[in-house]
């Protein structure tokens, strides 16, 4: 009877263990990425609009002495958000490239990317 439970034991954590992957995959699959939601920004939004839609930047370079505006820089494991302010605080160019993430790095290992 002891065996018995015990493979019954298995299967339902094989089962939940199953279930909690597929729903953590879902997840990760249904929730919009930086690059999805980057389309959304274009030249002349205004600084709140465009961290309202991409969240808090990871880093800000403030004007150079070109006067050119701040950089502001958002990442995540597939993408690179590079959005330039202008000094009336509005979006003058929006930029975007790989990141250079484990995932990349990783993947640039077995398949050469187009450079």
């Amino acid at each position: 009877m002891g065996h018995f439970t015990r493979r019954r034991l298995l299967i339902a954590v094989s089962l939940a263990v199953t279930l909690l992957a597929t729903v953590a995959v879902s997840v990760v699959i249904s929730r919009e990425t930086l690059g999805d939601r980057m389309q959304l920004i274009s030249p002349g939004m205004a600084r709140e609009q465009v961290v309202e839609i991409l969240g808090s930047s990871v880093l800000v370079l403030p004007k150079g002495p070109s006067g050119s505006g701040d950089l502001m820089c958002w990442v995540d494991q597939f993408v690179q958000v590079d959005v330039v302010i202008g000094s009336d605080d509005r979006v003058m160019r929006v930029g975007h490239k790989p990141s250079d993430s484990a995932y990349h790095r990783t993947m640039d290992r077995f398949f050469r990317r187009p450079q």
